[in-house]
C-alpha cells in the first residue's frame, strides 16, 4: 500500500487528510487542490481514486506533486547518486550558488556538496527529476533547525552543535549535520514506495492562484482552498522561497496572508472559483482569523453552505500543542 512519505511542511495536513476527504461532498471526480503546500491532502484524494489537479506558487511544493501526485510510475534508483559530474561543472554550480547559501544556510562543503546534487537534478527528466529534487528539498530541511529557511546564520551554527542542542534539548539532533546525500538515500525507498498509479490523470501546476483559476478551461467537481490564513505560521515563501531561487523558478503571486488584505482578497478568489466547479471546501480552523463565522456571513451570497467540524492537536518540534485546535471545514455547494 503507497504511503504518504516524510515531507517536513509547516501546517501539513496529513493527520486530518483522512477526515478532510471523508466529509467530500462527492465520493468521485475531479478535485483541484489550489494550495497544494506539502500535498498531504492532495495524496489521500489520489489514494481514494479522484482525479486531483493541484497547484502551488512555490516551486519547492511543485516538485513534491510532480513527485507523487501527477507521477504515477517512475522510481529512482540509487545509482544516481553515482552519476559522474566534472569537477569544472561543480565549481560552476558552486559559484552561481553559494552567495545565496554559503555561510547562510550551510558551510562551504555541503554548498560544494548540494551543487553536484543539482547537477545531477538536471541530467534526470520526468518523475524521476522531481522525486530527486523532492528529495533534495526534504535533506535541505532536515540539515536546518526548526526545519525551515529563514533562521539566521548565528543560530543555525548554534543548534547544529550537538552537544548545545543536547544541553537545551535533550537531543543531538545529529541529523543536521549529516550529508545531504545521507539524508537523501535514507528517505529514497520510502519516496519509490509513495508512487502509484490510480488510473487517473493527475496534474500539478505551478501557478499563482488567480491566475491558475483565470486559466482554467474545464470545471472542476470540487475546489480545495487550505490558504495562508493572518496570524498563523504561513511565511512560506521565507520558509521554503530559497529552494524556488536555486533553480531560478520565483514566481510573482497574491500574497492571502496580509491581514488587512486576505478577507477581500480571498473572497474575490472565492468568486472566481465559484464560476468553475460545483462545490467549495474550505479548511480553516478556530484559530484562524476571519472566523469560520465571518467567512459564513460573507460566502451566503455565493450558494448553500454546510460546516463540520473537529477537536485536532497540532504537533510543533516533536511537542505536544496541549491547546486543543477545532479544525474546520466550510463546505459551499455553488449556485447554477
Amino acid at each position: 500500500m503507497a504511503k504518504y512519505p516524510k515531507i517536513n511542511y509547516i501546517g501539513n495536513k496529513e493527520k486530518l487528510a483522512s477526515w478532510i476527504i471523508s466529509n467530500m461532498p462527492i465520493k468521485r471526480g475531479t478535485v483541484i487542490d489550489l494550495f497544494g503546500g506539502g500535498n498531504s491532502v492532495a495524496y489521500e484524494l489520489k489514494k481514494k481514486g479522484f482525479t486531483v489537479i493541484t497547484n502551488d506558487c512555490l516551486y519547492s511544493s511543485f516538485v513534491i506533486s510532480k513527485a507523487i501526485i501527477e507521477n504515477s510510475k517512475e522510481l529512482l534508483e540509487d545509482k544516481v547518486f553515482d552519476t559522474q559530474i566534472a569537477k569544472r561543472e561543480i565549481l560552476e554550480k558552486y559559484n552561481s550558488i553559494s552567495k545565496t547559501l554559503t555561510n547562510v544556510l550551510y558551510y562551504d562543503y555541503e554548498v560544494m556538496e548540494l551543487a553536484k546534487l543539482l547537477l545531477i537534478a538536471e541530467s534526470l527528466t520526468g518523475g524521476q527529476k522531481y522525486l530527486f529534487l523532492a528529495l533534495i528539498r526534504r535533506a535541505m530541511i532536515r540539515k536546518l533547525p526548526y526545519s525551515r529557511m529563514n533562521v539566521p546564520w548565528n543560530q543555525i551554527q548554534k543548534l547544529r552543535n550537538e552537544d548545545y542542542s543536547y544541553k537545551k534539548y535533550g537531543r543531538k539532533r545529529a541529523y543536521h549535520n549529516q550529508t545531504f546525500e545521507s539524508l537523501m538515500r535514507a528517505d529514497l525507498e520510502s519516496y519509490n514506495e509513495s508512487v502509484f498509479d490510480n488510473n487517473k490523470v493527475n496534474l500539478s501546476f505551478h501557478m499563482d492562484s488567480f491566475a491558475f483559476i483565470k486559466d482554467l478551461k474545464t470545471k472542476a467537481d470540487v475546489i480545495y482552498l487550505d490558504p495562508p490564513y493572518p496570524k498563523t505560521m504561513n511565511k512560506y515563501n521565507d520558509f521554503y522561497g530559497i529552494f524556488d531561487n536555486l533553480f531560478n523558478q520565483e514566481i510573482k503571486f497574491t500574497n492571502l496572508s496580509k491581514n488587512n488584505e486576505f478577507l477581500n482578497n480571498f473572497l474575490l478568489l472565492v468568486k472566481a472559483c465559484a464560476e468553475k466547479t460545483d462545490y467549495i471546501v474550505i479548511s480553516l480552523n478556530n484559530k484562524t482569523s476571519p472566523s469560520i463565522n465571518e467567512l459564513k456571513n460573507s460566502l451566503d451570497m455565493y450558494g448553500k453552505i454546510k460546516i463540520v467540524q473537529k477537536e485536532h492537536q497540532y504537533k510543533v518540534t516533536n511537542k505536544e500543542n496541549k491547546n486543543t485546535t477545532i479544525e474546520q471545514l466550510l463546505i459551499l455547494k455553488t449556485k447554477k
